[in-house]
């Protein structure tokens, strides 16, 4: 007869043994089991240099892993810790750890990268767009969403100031992008918004135009990107244009902008968004409708007419506190120079030699 001690340690051996297998069975459960049955697309990012502990952390936080601790004991039990791969990933919810492991060392997500330029208008962006490759993004449907800018105003005080109704013509922030090929529409444009926010901030606290809110200095901004063609030139351009609108030049400028692009963004379409002015008479610039041609309409044209870039920006903001210029006209240089004028005669002065020498 086996004594008490013995069978007490038979009892116990055998619940250990049930102990293990249960545990075994919770923790294969778990491996095997999704994060949720719901199979929604989830965005992941491995930066080069994260550890499997970190990796595993943000996974949790998506809402792709139940348990981080465990999925970094199953990467290291199979020896692949130096095998996840740096990159963008679309994982999904009802993807299982071992199926989320297999898709870090291989299933890069395809991406695309975008240049917008300086001075595009919000259809020239939207063509850009629609012509990438997004899987998600064509120009009638980027078009329509950077046309409703209150659908992002709540996401980003610095639309603040931008009319009821308005686009975001002016807010996309030109510069060189990369997106997965399968991102939305809504995301490409949060995405440059966030790059107008963080370049805007950049110089805000430099600001040296009394009492202008954000709106009017993008405004000016934009005006500024499509008359110039140097960048050493916008600080003083911007100074012409503020001056222009200053109430004490009123007798002479009329509080008129006198800006050629907005007649231009005014008349342009699909094919020639930006028509030379050279091709119409005085009588039929001065003819163009609406509050844009800022020929006729004084102030600021109701909104920006393209996409400023960060100098253009700076310039709308620091305007050239040194040039008391009311006037500018090209040079025959050929490579976009401007001379400057203070008064009308002057202007009518410079204007003369340069039809002289551009017809020689």
């Amino acid at each position: 007869m086996l004594s008490i001690a013995l069978r007490a340690a038979f009892i116990g051996i055998t619940i250990l043994a049930l102990v293990v297998s249960c545990a075994g069975s919770v923790v294969l459960n778990e491996v095997r089991r999704p994060a949720s049955p719901t199979p929604r697309d989830v965005e992941f990012v491995v930066e080069d240099g994260d550890s499997t502990s970190q990796i595993a952390t943000r996974l949790a936080e998506a809402g792709l892993v139940r348990q981080p601790l465990l999925f970094s004991m199953l990467v290291r039990r199979q020896g692949l810790d130096d095998r996840l791969q740096a990159g963008q990933y679309i994982l999904n919810e009802a993807m299982t750890m071992s199926e989320i492991i297999v898709a870090l060392q291989s299933s890069r997500v395809e991406e695309v990268q975008i240049t917008i330029i300086e001075g595009l208008r919000l259809e020239e962006i939207a063509e850009v767009f629609g012509s990438a490759g997004l899987t998600n993004v064509t120009a009638q449907g980027f078009l329509a969403a950077a046309r409703d800018a209150d659908a992002f105003r709540d996401g980003h005080f610095l639309l603040s100031s931008l009319p009821q109704g308005a686009s975001l013509e002016g807010y996309l922030f030109p510069d060189t992008y990369r997106f997965v090929v399968t991102v939305s529409v809504e995301d490409v444009i949060e995405t440059m918004l966030a790059r107008f926010d963080e370049q805007y901030l950049s110089f805000e606290t430099e600001i040296q135009v009394p009492d202008a809110t954000v709106h009017e200095i993008v405004t000016m901004a934009s005006v500024v990107q499509r008359e110039a063609a140097r960048t050493d030139e916008m600080a003083k351009l911007a100074a012409v244009f503020w001056n222009r609108l200053k109430p004490e030049h009123a007798a002479e400028t009329g509080g008129l902008l006198g800006a050629d692009p907005t007649v231009q963004y005014v008349i342009g379409a699909r094919g020639d968004w930006w028509p030379q002015l050279s091709q119409l008479t005085l009588a039929e610039i001065v003819a163009v409708p609406g509050p844009y041609n800022t020929r006729v309409s004084p102030g600021l044209p109701p909104g920006p007419i393209s996409a400023p870039g960060l100098a253009a920006l700076r310039a709308a903001a620091r305007p050239d506190a040194t040039a008391e210029y009311l006037y500018f006209v090209l040079t025959c240089d050929g490579d976009g120079q401007h001379i400057f004028a203070r008064t009308y005669a002057e202007f009518q002065q410079f204007e003369q030699e340069f039809l002289e020498c551009s017809t020689q």
